[in-house]
């Protein structure tokens, strides 16, 4: 029996008058596409217009709705909003588009969840933005409206889980010596990177060959083992996705040498879940840089596709695939450590 329909097929609000109050909470998140046309309006993270900054306008919007949910939605429960918090993340996608990410979090200590309290703000911030921008294009896109978390209630929702891989590689010809043991920051860059990701992923693993880091200072740290050939990179990148399909994987090559948490705030941060991956732009070439970004589970088919037709460099398999570019703040931050004298620059 449906739960807004009653014995005699009528509709009906759902009555929670025995249900227990707890602490519930949602996050919903929303996608704006701007014309590149909004770009001469932009300010840091704010657009301002004649109209006004539109992305406080939006949360303020956003925010009224929310607090109105009930009285657009025929069966939602008036509940008291404990909380309403917008987060937004404006990401310049090179020459065609901008893109706005719009997240909306509602808490409450009532006797059902706030969902379409969080929807709703973030569906109507969005909708704020596009009256506030049509008139200069009307070429806007609102897109991948989606729950993304949800707690308190029956069941919760949650975002995928992030687990952390740190590239090692192997000993390079123009190093002459394993970058995963060169000292950067006063220990073996294996173990600061490792140290680094812990911070932000519920579990992280060194990528190794078998027996590789025996006898050295990394030997005690989790590690997932190239499985069959080596493929390079590839290898790391699809024994990860293959060990734990369901999980986003943050992947760092330890010749990032300037890796840092901004770095790895900034991805977190911009992570699409419906693309194969997100990673930083090369300054140069404009190419993903494939060992400086987070996969989620979509990329392990299309790995798995590349090495059945024996495509092991992983910039070119994600540009197979729809990924996500963001650019560093600073060109330094993705710089490579190739050579001795790389290093000697940073030494």
């Amino acid at each position: 029996m449906f739960t807004h329909l009653d014995e005699n097929q009528q509709p009906r609000m759902v009555d929670i008058s025995q249900k227990v109050a707890g602490d519930r909470r949602a996050v919903a998140q929303c996608i704006v596409q701007l014309p590149k046309a909004v770009k001469d309006y932009l300010t840091g993270q704010e657009i301002v217009l004649k109209k006004g900054p539109v992305i406080q306008t939006a949360i303020i919007a956003g925010t009224m709705a929310a607090k109105k949910t009930a009285d657009l939605i025929p069966f939602c429960h008036t509940l008291p909003i404990h909380g309403c918090k917008f987060d937004v993340n404006i990401i310049d996608q090179g020459q065609d588009y901008l893109e706005i990410i719009l997240q909306c979090a509602v808490n409450t200590n009532y006797k059902t969840g706030v969902e379409m309290e969080a929807l709703c703000g973030v569906s109507v911030a969005a909708l704020t933005i596009y009256d506030m921008c049509k008139s200069i294009s009307s070429e806007i896109i609102i897109k991948n409206t989606q729950l993304i978390e949800k707690t308190g209630g029956k069941a919760d929702v949650k975002q995928t889980p992030l687990y952390g891989l740190v590239l090692t590689g192997g000993k390079s010809k123009r190093m002459g010596k394993d970058k995963a043991l060169i000292n950067y920051q006063g220990q073996p860059h294996g173990q600061y990177i490792y140290n680094l990701l812990s911070k932000y992923c519920e579990q992280v693993f060194l990528s190794a060959r078998p027996g590789q880091w025996h006898g050295t200072p990394l030997e005690n740290l989790p590690t997932l083992v190239d499985g069959g050939d080596s493929m390079g990179p590839m290898s790391g990148i699809l024994t990860a996705l293959q060990s734990y399909s369901q999980v986003n994987w943050l992947i760092i090559a330890c010749d990032l040498a300037y890796i840092n948490s901004t770095m790895v705030e900034k991805l977190i941060a911009h992570t699409r879940q419906d693309l194969v991956a997100t990673c930083y732009e090369n300054a140069d070439q404009g190419f993903p840089e494939a060992l400086c970004g987070i996969y989620t589970p979509l990329a392990l088919k299309l790995f798995n596709k590349a090495k059945n037709v024996g495509l092991h460099c992983p910039v070119k398999i994600l540009q197979m695939a729809n990924y996500q570019l963001i650019k560093p703040d600073n060109l330094l931050d993705i710089a490579n450590v190739n050579s001795p004298e790389d290093y000697v620059q940073i030494n």
